[in-house]
């Protein structure tokens, strides 16, 4: 059960990963819902936000565990969203390097810094992704569940921007989730709007108690819709101007991918 009755609060939230697209849009959601942001960027990377009164940058490299030290102390949550769904084996950028490696110097961070939990975005095991990008991201489960601190698993679909979804077969597994009952399988690989996944991520941040266990696309929509409802009754509080989006280039194909999409 999701516990969609629960009802968000205002913490500090830990964004890792918040450069990518994804990143974003959870950014994005959570001030909208009226939760103070703390955004990691590597260094040397322009964010893509401005800062505000409530959404604030901190440099930090998830591969160096050194610059992550007292990052995450004093907030309420860890999202963990760094992954990439390519890798460069030549340059030492292996799945495991940028799936798990990433994951384990977050995890150690936030309970180091006595975080009381960690959401992490996984990925759903589609037949279109590279089989070892998946095994990648289940070993990184697999630590998570032993390192001890309650957290949250989402293996979420590939995410598009609106209206950009023009694959054939991704659009085929779209409208067969639509359909009530038949389409519930395909709902774990559908490709999701980066919105929907966005605020669905912020609601689970946001909520009094974590749902267990995995949560898949259609939790996301859930979630998502969750989120809407709260915002259109007044329950959150009322943001702030918006922040600024800076329209910042793709990093070069030499660069780290950092946020990549799950």
């Amino acid at each position: 059960m999701l516990g969609m009755s629960a009802r968000p609060t205002n913490p500090k939230i830990f964004v890792a990963g918040a450069n990518g697209i994804i990143g974003a849009a959870v950014i994005q959601a959570l001030l909208e819902a009226g939760a103070q942001v703390t955004a990691l960027v590597p260094p040397g990377i322009q964010p893509r936000f401005t800062a505000t009164e409530r959404l604030t940058w901190v440099q930090g490299d998830v591969w160096n565990r050194g610059s992550l030290i007292k990052r995450s102390r004093g907030h309420r949550a860890v999202i963990h969203l760094v992954g990439s769904i390519r890798q460069n084996p030549a340059r030492g950028q292996t799945y495991h390097y940028l799936n798990v490696d990433s994951l384990q110097n977050v995890t150690r961070m936030a309970i180091g810094d006595g975080v009381p939990r960690l959401l992490f975005l996984s990925a759903a095991g589609a037949p279109w992704l590279p089989g070892n990008y998946v095994r990648s991201k289940r070993e990184a489960e697999d630590y998570l569940g032993r390192s001890g601190i309650p957290h949250a698993i989402i293996r979420a679909p590939l995410a598009y921007p609106h209206g950009q979804l023009h694959n054939p077969l991704l659009l085929l597994f779209v409208g067969i989730a639509s359909i009530p009952l038949l389409g519930r399988p395909a709902t774990r690989w559908a490709p999701l709007p980066v919105d929907v996944i966005g605020r669905g991520i912020a609601r689970l941040a946001l909520m009094s108690e974590m749902p267990a266990g995995i949560l898949y696309g259609r939790h996301l929509r859930r979630l998502s819709q969750e989120m809407a409802r709260y915002r259109g009754a007044g329950g959150g509080p009322a943001p702030d101007t918006p922040p600024t989006l800076i329209q910042v280039a793709p990093p070069p194909d030499h660069d780290i991918p950092f946020g990549w999409l799950p």
